[in-house]
């Protein structure tokens, strides 16, 4: 086993962690009109992985990912949990998961907000499953409701709908009745427990947001009921006329929506970035009056990105290659981060959050099985061979099952389609990917080079489809 670098006094460290964040919903990330001042500035502080992927563009698959540091064939759930879809319903215990790893090193493990791991259910198609909560796998929690913490303080939370293109809502009450402050007022009451234990401990912060609904005070929308929205670049591109797997996702009102009710619904999610950008701030205050910011390591990383009507009005995630969904904030400030304001130009994957946690725990795992690499290297600014390629999955949503597979090297990105019309964009030339290059004669080398990486990712990690890839891509075995 390798063990992972410890110093004497060991780090905590907490993981913020948001749900379908696109990267202009992030001021760091800008030019954007969103305002996320606090994230903004962990960034400032620490450094900031300019081009970050997630594993794959669902909830449940990322976050087993980051459970176990594997790709999404690796760990089995494909899809989210108790959908058909996937290969399992829970997300299954054992010694390899990141909070049993960092137990046995002697850390204390919280978890606040979203799981998307399983549930209470013990049962699924009539088999019986282990039941999987974030109390069952390792993690202290604190157990109260959102209305609990809303009678409590007497505030008042009633959201009323208000957009045409998507399921926005808002309310006239104050910004404290919010899920994302009742959240951060969880993980304040952990801190206080860690703080009083004086044990190092790991805390993973999920706030459910920007997700949608896209549930905003009035207040924060008001920051952006004037601010003009323009249009995004690919918003005209022919969604409809085009061949492939992102048809799933075209809004099914597209024709009789103008880029207006989009805007309004953008207005919506900023507001939401907003709020979350608040809640990063008040837990880092919170560290720093607990005498506990020195010595954290603080990550601020999402699950996927988001579409907003981009690529022809696609809406959600999933079912296509693009940018808008695959890409992901990722920060790192703190504890064993050099450098303050840098800007990373390697790639980091959703798969190495695994990986770097344990490392900066001293926690021994062994690294040759799992996917990730640990990012502390380049945090800490010393030279490390890193890897020139990453890659994203997607196996469906719901009922509706695929096999779709992404390379990203260089300045091109191919997507394997395994049912239909392969992909190639080239970034640099065409950063919105408008032009799918793959019939191109020009670039039949490059996509010849895309496939080959594509087979030698799936060969070293398992991938099951390998034969079929290699087969219907002309590769020899």
């Amino acid at each position: 086993m390798a063990s992972g670098h410890g110093g004497g006094d060991r780090p905590n460290i907490l993981l913020f962690f948001t749900d379908q964040h696109r990267l202009s919903g992030l001021g760091c990330y800008g030019p954007t009109p969103c305002l996320t001042p606090e994230i903004d500035r962990l960034a400032a502080e620490g450094n900031r992985f300019e081009t970050a992927y997630t594993c794959c563009p669902l909830c449940s698959p990322a976050r087993g990912s980051l459970m176990t540091g594997l790709h999404v064939h690796g760990h089995g759930m494909l899809s989210n949990n108790f959908e058909y879809g996937t290969c399992m319903a829970q997300l299954p215990d054992g010694p390899h998961l990141l909070p049993r790893r960092l137990g046995a090193a002697g850390y204390r493990c919280g978890y606040v907000g979203k799981w998307h791991l399983g549930g209470a259910r013990d049962e699924w198609f009539g088999a019986k499953v282990d039941v999987s909560l974030p109390s069952t796998r390792g993690f202290e929690g604190v157990e109260y409701t959102h209305q609990e913490y809303l009678d409590k303080h007497g505030y008042r939370y009633e959201p009323y709908n208000t957009s045409r293109a998507l399921h926005t809502q808002r309310w006239d009450g104050p910004r404290e009745a919010s899920i994302s402050h009742w959240l951060a007022d969880q993980t304040l009451m952990l801190l206080d427990r860690f703080a009083e234990a004086g044990e190092p401990f790991f805390l993973m912060h999920s706030d459910p947001g920007p997700h949608a609904g896209y549930v905003a005070p009035q207040s924060l929308y008001d920051l952006y009921r004037d601010v003009e929205i323009p249009p995004w670049p690919n918003y005209g591109w022919d969604s409809r006329g085009i061949n492939g797997p992102h048809q799933v996702k075209i809004h099914p009102k597209k024709e009789s929506l103008s880029w207006d009710d989009w805007a309004d619904t953008i207005r919506h999610y900023y507001a939401r970035c907003t709020d979350i950008s608040i809640q990063v701030g008040r837990v880092r205050e919170g560290l720093a009056q607990r005498g506990l910011l020195e010595n954290t390591l603080l990550l601020f990383t999402s699950d996927h990105g988001q579409t907003l009507g981009s690529h022809g009005g696609l809406i959600d995630k999933g079912f296509h290659h693009f940018e808008e969904v695959q890409r992901i904030g990722l920060i790192a400030a703190g504890a064993g981060v050099s450098q303050p304001g840098r800007v990373i130009r390697e790639w980091g994957s959703l798969v190495d959050i695994y990986p770097t946690i344990l490392d900066a725990a001293g926690a021994d795992f062994d690294r040759s099985a799992i996917h990730g690499q640990s990012l502390l290297p380049l945090l800490r600014g010393e030279p490390v061979q890193w890897r020139d390629e990453v890659f994203v999955e997607f196996f469906g949503l719901g009922n509706l099952a695929t096999t779709m597979l992404t390379c990203r090297h260089g300045k091109f990105k191919y997507g394997w389609n395994c049912v239909n019309r392969d992909e190639l964009y080239d970034l640099d030339r065409d950063p919105y990917e408008m032009t799918n290059l793959v019939d191109d004669p020009a670039c039949a080398e490059a996509l010849a080079d895309m496939r080959r990486r594509t087979a030698s990712f799936m060969e070293r990690t398992g991938h099951k489809s390998l034969s079929q890839f290699r087969a219907t891509r002309g590769l020899s075995g």
